[in-house]
């Protein structure tokens, strides 16, 4: 074989090797310019319910969801602020003041700093797979390349610290309370107004920070990702029953509780167990509007339910976000799209 022919053949699989090397040495995270193009502001609608008998509130924020604004941490904090800024304007942010944000909210930190191919991933686990690739071929964690558990750890570090960190700064300077929608965390633990982790179960959990920034004591478990793994009694799975978090704040007594869990024959018996004047639902993606049926023919003093809207990655958020007192109706009447702060006097 001439010289000639063995080096061709050689070229054949270096071209490869390289280029995928250059692939993978030549991404970038989404520019100031491409996220501007990326995302279309749109005025933030606004409802209220209620009067104001310096007793407290509840802010509902509805959210339209981009993944764009988990690619850096000030684009992250900005899509937070806007909302409460308007709501201080409007007088509407006490410090008996609860904001409640949508569930979910923490489970995309793994995105903050990352190469902007995976904001155009097929799926959020496709996404979250292109993530945990990139970071164990990273410098930073090449010592841990055929570790996933390990690296996948080190995301969840950051991504507390970050949850930790935003929502904590934004209850300070605000002066509120704040439920911070939901984030999923291997052994997580509230001990002291800090959240710890540590290598184990994970578990999609949702916390409050209170106006000095610490987090409440308590949590509320979404039971629908741990019922994937069943526990299996006497050759039958162990029903996990739905939780419902009763957490005190200082307008009073609000009972939290995920929206999917009112499939659970037993959830309504629950909520009532808990004496829970006021009620908070973190929304369902797959909403059936049960949730809602459910608190129109309540009697809850002040009820609600907070959703993101927007369509990403093959799914589809709802956006039917709405608040009750105790005699009206659900506010607003259909859902709405986009951005959306409903405010509801205690």
């Amino acid at each position: 074989m001439s010289p000639f022919v063995r080096n061709a053949i050689v070229s054949l699989f270096l071209v490869p090797i390289f280029a995928c090397i250059g692939w993978l040495l030549s991404g970038v995270p989404l520019s100031e310019e491409e996220f501007q193009k990326r995302i279309s502001k749109k005025e933030i609608k606004s409802v209220s319910l209620g009067w104001d008998r310096r007793s407290g509130n509840l802010l509902i924020v509805q959210l339209e969801f981009k993944p764009e604004y988990f690619t850096r941490e000030d684009r992250f904090r900005a899509w937070l602020e806007e909302p409460l800024a308007l709501a201080k304007e409007k007088g509407w942010l006490q410090n008996a003041t609860v904001v409640a944000f949508p569930p979910e909210i923490g489970n995309y930190f793994f995105l903050m700093n990352s190469r902007k191919e995976l904001l155009d991933s097929e799926n959020i686990d496709s996404a979250w797979n292109w993530a945990l690739f990139f970071q164990r071929i990273s410098i930073k964690n090449f010592s841990h390349i055929f570790d996933g558990e390990a690296v996948s750890f080190e995301i969840a570090q950051d991504s507390k610290e970050r949850y930790e960190r935003i929502f904590g700064d934004l209850a300070k300077i605000y002066g509120v309370s704040i439920l911070a929608g939901s984030i999923c965390l291997p052994s997580p633990e509230v001990k002291e107004g800090k959240l710890s982790i540590k290598p184990g179960e994970w578990q999609e959990r949702a916390y409050i920070l209170d106006p000095s920034g610490k987090f409440v004591e308590g949590s509320l478990l979404r039971t629908s990702s741990q019922k994937s793994e069943g526990t299996q009694v006497a050759g039958s799975e162990k029903e996990i029953l739905p939780e419902v978090w009763v957490a005190n704040l200082p307008s009073g007594r609000l009972g939290i509780l995920f929206t999917e869990d009112l499939k659970s024959s037993q959830m309504e018996e629950i909520v009532k167990k808990t004496y829970a004047s006021k009620l908070i639902g973190l929304g369902s993606q797959e909403d059936e509007g049960k949730f809602r049926e459910w608190i129109k023919n309540s009697s809850f003093e002040s009820s609600g339910q907070v959703q993101f809207s927007g369509n990403v990655w093959s799914q589809e958020f709802p956006a039917k976000s709405f608040a009750k007192t105790r005699y009206g109706s659900p506010e607003p009447i259909e859902s709405q799209k986009g951005s959306l702060i409903i405010n509801i006097f205690f």
